[in-house]
Order: C-alpha cells, then sequence, then structure tokens
C-alpha cells in the first residue's frame, strides 16, 4: 500500500515518563496515584493485537492474566488482528479504535514509528534492556526520535535436508557457521539434489508475494545492500546486488528450483510442501517448517546453517509488540509491553510457540524447547548474521511499498523476463520514485 494512504503525520509523538517503572518493579501507576489521591479509579482496560496462531493467543492472554494479577483495576484483553494488516491498522487508527498494544513485523513498524501512530516508549522500558539485545533488533523499536517498540522474538532461515538424499550424495554437512556452504557449493550439491529427486534441487521458504523480502540476505551475503548507507538510497544497481540477482536467476534457468516456488508467483508455502513430499532434497526455510516436517517426514531430515558467499547474512523474521496512539492508557501499556518482553516471559513465549528469542542472553537450553533443541540453537546462532543495514532497510518507513517493487521485478529476473543487470537498473528506479515522492 503507497505511503500516501497513511493517516497524517502527527510531529510529536507521545513519549512516557519515568512513573512507568514503578509498574515494572510490580507497583501499579493507578494504585499508586489512587493512593496518593484517596480517588477511585474505574478499570483500566487494555486490548493487545496478535495474529490468528492459537498457541500464541493462550500465551499472550496467560502471561497478561500475571499483569492483571500483579495491577489491581486493569484488565487486559487479546484479540486477533483480521485481514491485511495496513488495511486493518489504517482503518482503526483512523476511528481512533486501534488497540492498545499491537504485535507488528520488523518490515511493518517503520511507516508507523515515522507517522506518529505509534507511542514513544523512552522512559517506561527498563533502559538495561537494550544491553540484552544486539544492535540490529534493538533497531527495529529505536528510531532517531524514540524507542517505539520492542522486539519480542525473531525467526529466520537455515537449511533442511533430506538425510537420504545428502547420504547418497555423500557430502559433510556444515557443523558450525563459518562451515556454511558458499552459492557454488551449494548449487553443485543441489544439482546432485536434482538427480536423486527426479524433480527440484531445493526449495526457497516465501509464502506469498508479501515475503519477498526474505530473499534481501542474498544480497547481502554477495556484499550488496537493498538501501545505502543513508537508509534511503537505493542501491539494487549496484555490482554485489546485480550478481545476487544473477545468482538467483541460476536457480530457475538451471532448473534447480520449481517455477511455482517464486516470490510473487507462487503463493503458499510451495518450497515446504515440495520438500516434505520428496520432491527436492535440500529447503532454505525458518523454524515454521519444523512442525510440517515432523508431521510429514518424522526423523528423515536435519539442518544446518544458511547458506553464505562473501559474507553471510539470513532472514529478518519475527515481531515486536508497541503501544498504539489509539490508547487511552500508553503508560500502563508500556507497562505490559516492558512485561512481556522481560528475559523470563521471552523465555515461555518462545518456549511454548517454538520462536527464537530476541534477548541475547537466552540461548536453547535456556529456553527448554521440547523438541529439536539442536536445530533451535542453530536458528538462534543463525540470527547473529542478520544485518544492521539490512534491518534499517526493512524496518523503514518506505518499506512495506518498496517491498512491492522488489516482489515485482524479482520474479521478472527469476522468469527471465529480465536480465540481472536489468532488473537491478530498472528495480532501483522504481525504488527511487517511493523513496523521493
Amino acid at each position: 500500500m503507497p505511503t500516501s494512504s497513511v493517516p497524517g503525520r502527527h510531529p510529536v509523538a507521545r513519549r512516557l515518563s519515568r512513573r512507568s517503572f514503578l509498574a515494572v518493579a510490580g507497583i501499579s501507576v493507578a494504585g499508586a496515584l489512587a493512593a496518593c489521591s484517596g480517588a477511585p479509579t474505574g478499570t483500566k482496560h487494555l486490548r493487545l493485537s496478535s495474529w490468528n496462531i492459537p498457541l500464541d493467543l493462550e500465551s499472550y492472554q496467560a502471561l497478561a492474566d500475571e499483569f492483571v494479577a500483579a495491577h489491581p483495576g486493569t484488565s487486559v484483553a487479546v484479540e486477533v488482528t483480521t485481514g491485511q494488516f495496513h488495511q486493518w491498522f489504517i482503518t482503526r487508527l483512523a476511528a481512533d479504535l486501534a488497540p492498545d498494544i499491537i504485535r507488528i513485523t520488523p518490515q511493518q513498524i517503520g511507516r508507523y514509528a515515522a507517522n506518529g501512530s505509534l507511542v514513544d516508549l523512552t522512559g517506561a522500558v527498563p533502559p538495561e534492556y537494550q544491553d540484552d539485545w544486539s544492535e540490529p533488533f534493538w533497531a527495529i523499536g529505536a528510531k532517531a526520535d524514540g524507542l517505539f517498540g520492542v522486539f519480542q522474538h525473531t525467526d529466520n532461515f537455515i537449511t533442511y535436508y533430506d538425510k537420504r538424499v545428502i547420504e547418497q550424495i555423500g557430502v559433510d554437512v556444515p557443523r558450525t557457521l563459518d562451515e556454511a556452504w558458499h552459492w557454488d557449493e551449494f548449487l553443485e550439491i543441489a544439482a546432485e539434489a536434482q538427480k536423486i529427486t527426479g524433480r527440484y534441487g531445493f526449495g526457497y521458504g516465501w509464502s506469498g508475494p508479501e515475503t519477498a523480502y526474505r530473499w534481501m540476505p542474498l544480497v547481502y551475503q554477495n556484499g550488496g545492500a537493498f538501501l545505502g548507507e543513508d537508509g534511503e538510497t537505493p542501491s539494487m544497481d549496484t555490482d554485489a546486488a546485480v550478481g545476487a540477482l544473477d545468482f538467483g536467476r541460476r536457480w530457475y534457468a538451471d532448473g534447480l528450483v520449481s517455477p511455482a516456488n517464486m516470490s510473487k508467483s507462487g503463493g503458499g508455502a510451495v518450497g515446504r510442501d515440495l520438500f516434505a513430499t520428496g520432491q527436492t532434497g535440500l529447503l532454505l526455510d525458518n523454524p515454521e517448517a519444523i512442525a510440517a516436517l515432523d508431521e510429514a517426514r518424522p526423523d528423515e531430515w536435519g539442518t544446518t546453517y544458511m547458506i553464505r558467499n562473501g559474507g553471510e547474512a539470513s532472514d529478518l523474521g519475527g515481531n515486536a509488540l508497541a503501544v498504539t496512539r489509539s490508547s487511552k492508557h500508553p503508560e500502563l501499556a508500556a507497562e505490559l509491553v516492558a512485561f512481556l518482553t522481560s528475559r523470563t516471559n521471552v523465555a515461555e513465549f518462545c518456549r511454548r510457540g517454538n520462536w527464537l528469542p530476541a534477548r541475547s542472553s537466552l540461548d536453547a537450553a535456556d529456553i527448554g524447547y521440547d523438541r529439536h533443541e539442536d536445530t533451535m540453537q542453530q536458528f538462534i546462532d543463525q540470527a547473529t548474521t542478520i544485518p544492521l543495514s539490512m534491518v534499517r532497510a526493512q524496518s523503514g518507513p518506505y518499506f512495506s511499498s518498496l517491498n512491492s517493487v522488489f516482489a515485482d521485478y524479482l520474479d521478472l529476473c527469476f522468469l527471465g523476463e529480465l536480465t540481472p543487470a536489468e532488473c537491478g537498473a530498472q528495480m532501483t528506479e522504481a525504488m527511487r520514485s517511493v523513496t523521493t515522492r
């Protein structure tokens, strides 16, 4: 959706005061103020909106109930974000009916932080929190003019492999990040895998056109960038970016990846489905594949690290929690965000939902995953390769529109309608029309 459709900018975002630390310490702000004044206060109702993931909804409500128990005179209702996010959120903001707290992706947060739709949490979130987030992960919510969200959990891409296929090829599987397969090596293995499956070599974990950005790590692995150092200047026409596009074009020109498994053309989890049915020997995907593969092919698959080239990078998935300008109780809502992103509660949320923690001090053993602890640790290790410059590009104010451009041109390149050089040049020009309007 174009940036121009966002509600008008509010030049000064609400900034929360230090009073909110009372509640983080276990003292309700409402209770403290009422005690001072002796005046009765009504119940303060908060609404938290999340994607319709049953386990996550249950986790949020369970944690919210703990918060309410420690904050008399409050209530928290967890509700479902419906439909297309931007349309849903903009409509509710316009009517001043947005939930107090939203669960929001890094790729969505930038536009709303920039136009005044989110509350500045500076002063409400304990300052020591920043020490337990990597610089890229903290930068998702931290902008030049304030803190507009706290990254709760992440996910990224690693490499899944069919044990039978890899055994027949006779290749060693990387055991550390430093040993991860380089591009040419990976394509050689994929070509051998294709001979065994009789269909394709590997799949990629897009799940629809809105997830085109999941291919962006390949640009950074090759030393390129989506946007320049200023976070605004399109740079998909550089030699490094064009080289990454050429690498992606080879996937399809050589028949290693199904033409149905493409950023925009292929909807749904095509790559995952092909791997689950034995039609590919390798898969680059996120942790969401685990449940489907456990059901379809238990004990027949393994994992190793994401592919690399001159550099390392992986997909930036996950969600932050932010307070909206519609909140009638922004300080209390910010306290709830701080509570939900505490070390203990991040660990509990990730354990129940099989997510990766945004906090740097948590590893797989700390969280206590029910299954696949080694694989989850690989994902946690892989998260350290996500570049700060890519995070800033994806969490910037223009990104939702830029991602649409990326999806359009990526498919044109992969289908052979444009050469990689033509794609890089035309994509960059189309991106400029977004960032300069």
